[in-house]
């Protein structure tokens, strides 16, 4: 198993998840802070937001920018990873979004608790993954909101063999592991996109894999990662009980049964 050192390397050798691209996910996401901050100026005024493993900042400075009356903080591993998310912040005229080093597999304890906590596709690859999700959930305000992507177990699974297939052929360099998962995707190409349960903004198809091969800090992460986990749903309702936390709905996931099934019931 990857140590936190190791994962942290990871991604200062590719800085995830990079900032010229947008995604369904994060329009759903816009629009739940849009209901939970209310739309009085003076509710949002005194609210605080918190993205727990912001990376190259994307996500919370798009945030901090269509919510400039809140107060927004991005904590990373890696401070290579903070200086982009630092530029990015400046380059865009964004001033209520701060970020600090911190790093969720060992200590968050400093921060009071905050209206709203992000933990967007990073605890799935901390070593101890519970008492990492513990942390986070201590930041929650009462009463307050805290939203986190995790991988699904069944969803990742033929995925995860891909994975595996590529760590064999290649050592534990990551540059010689990038170069067999980049031939292993031009080879494969459509049928490696049928039900492997890969993620990107451009879907899991086709798209997806032109995607990858374009960006390597994707493909890094997707294909290479340092350590991932992926739960089921009974582990997440798990971590949310057992810190009495109510969950309350998914953001961007069908409740339609029909949707998951390819026959009539």
């Amino acid at each position: 198993m990857a140590t936190p050192e190791q994962v942290t390397a990871h991604y200062e050798s590719w800085p995830f998840p990079g900032l010229d691209h947008g995604s369904r996910e994060g329009l759903i996401l816009l629009r739940s802070l849009t209901e939970w901050l209310g739309q009085r100026e003076t509710e949002a005024r005194e609210a605080r937001v918190i993205d727990v493993g912001c990376g190259t900042g994307h996500t919370v400075v798009a945030l901090a920018k269509h919510f400039p009356e809140v107060e927004f903080v991005g904590l990373d591993a890696a401070e290579g990873v903070l200086d982009t998310a630092r530029s990015h912040a400046e380059s865009m005229g964004i001033e209520n979004v701060k970020f600090a080093l911190a790093d969720i597999a060992h200590d968050l304890a400093e921060y009071d608790p905050f209206d709203i906590v992000l933990s967007l596709g990073v605890l799935h690859h901390v070593p101890q993954l519970a008492e990492a999700f513990g942390r986070v959930a201590r930041l929650v305000k009462r009463g307050g909101h805290l939203v986190v992507w995790l991988y699904g177990r069944f969803g990742r699974a033929c995925h995860l063999l891909n994975q595996q297939f590529v760590a064999m052929l290649a050592s534990d360099d990551l540059d010689e592991r990038l170069d067999v998962a980049r031939a292993f995707l031009e080879e494969l190409g459509p049928r490696f996109a049928v039900d492997s349960g890969f993620y990107t903004p451009c879907g899991s198809r086709e798209e997806g894999i032109e995607w990858l091969l374009e960006q390597p800090q994707w493909l890094a992460d997707q294909m290479v990662p340092a350590l991932e986990y992926s739960l089921s749903l009974p582990e997440i309702l798990d971590l949310f009980s057992h810190h009495s936390l109510e969950f309350v709905k998914w953001l961007g996931v069908p409740t339609d049964l029909a949707r998951y099934t390819t026959s009539s019931v």
